[in-house]
């Protein structure tokens, strides 16, 4: 039995991955939530705390979460227009504005400074690009971003079965000179049963996947993994990535008696814009619309 990968939560795809808004602080409740005269708000409600914040704000917020304190300007400004049109294309197509279904990791003013982020630079990316956002005919893109490729991106109908056109394979060689670029991780049976056993009509056994019944089937053209055969099943290799905790579904794997080692390139889903790549094009010197052209071609700001 195949088993086919659905849509992933829209914030599964959005963050390096993440698993969901985390909040440490706490605020004071908020009125019933509504959109201002302003422009687009979002209702933050997490542990039993419900409070509503400016879209800039959030964007402050989530950009904090995803970059490092030393990252390029121009790389903040690039993330600064992915987020407020990843919150544009949200509400276009009719998506709460709620923090649950953004699904992006958020850090108060608070942990962002205990992070080491300076606040007047993450604010300057987000006033410095106003009003812009990434388009394609005339509508604001779904603009997916992950952390490290294997060396290209890879094409959004390669997971998910239909395609985007500007979310298409392109070269991110910088990548590769990442310290983060490869990773080892053995795995042991009992780990591997455990990630893929709830995808599976039957039960898995060590013996069935001890015996080397692994195997891939079939690569993308950027070299991830498309689909792969366990014990017996096909698994597509976004759903087994991310069942087994893989930093990225590019990797190669060798068979040992206790599990599987297996050797990662990359980290994420790889569909859209590395922020390791995006930040090395800024070092050389490219500004944030050059950045956002080279990740999503055939996109205008």
């Amino acid at each position: 039995m195949k088993i086919r990968l659905g849509w992933i939560f829209i914030g599964c795809l959005l963050a390096i991955p993440v698993t969901g808004t985390q909040f440490y602080q706490k605020y004071k409740p908020s009125e019933d939530w509504k959109q201002s005269t302003g422009g687009l708000t979002v209702h933050m409600e997490e542990l039993g705390v419900d409070w509503v914040i400016d879209s800039d704000e959030y964007v402050v917020g989530v950009m904090a979460s995803v970059l490092k304190p030393d990252t390029h300007e121009e790389t903040m400004k690039t993330m600064a227009v992915i987020l407020k049109t990843y919150i544009d294309y949200m509400a276009a197509n009719g998506k709460s504005l709620e923090s649950r279904w953004l699904g992006q990791m958020w850090l108060s003013a608070g942990e962002r400074q205990a992070k080491g982020m300076d606040e007047a630079t993450l604010r300057k990316a987000v006033e410095e690009t106003g009003e812009y956002r990434i388009l394609y005919d005339g509508k604001p893109i779904l603009p997916l971003y992950f952390a490290l490729s294997n060396g290209s991106s890879r094409k959004f109908v390669d997971i998910w079965g239909w395609d985007i056109p500007y979310l298409t394979s392109v070269d991110s060689p910088w990548d590769k000179s990442s310290i983060n670029y490869m990773e080892q991780r053995v795995l042991k049976w009992d780990r591997i049963i455990a990630g893929l056993e709830e995808a599976k009509a039957e039960p898995l056994q060590w013996k069935q996947l001890s015996e080397g019944m692994v195997q891939i089937v079939e690569k993308d053209e950027a070299g991830y993994v498309k689909q792969i055969q366990v014990g017996g099943e096909t698994y597509e290799g976004e759903d087994f990535r991310c069942r087994l905790g893989l930093p990225s579904a590019c990797f190669d794997y060798l068979i040992r008696k206790d599990g599987i080692e297996f050797t990662c390139y990359g980290r994420g889903h790889g569909v859209g814009l590395s922020l390791y790549g995006a930040n090395a094009m800024a070092e050389e010197g490219k500004n944030w619309k050059e950045i956002i052209s080279w990740y999503f071609p055939g996109t205008s700001v």
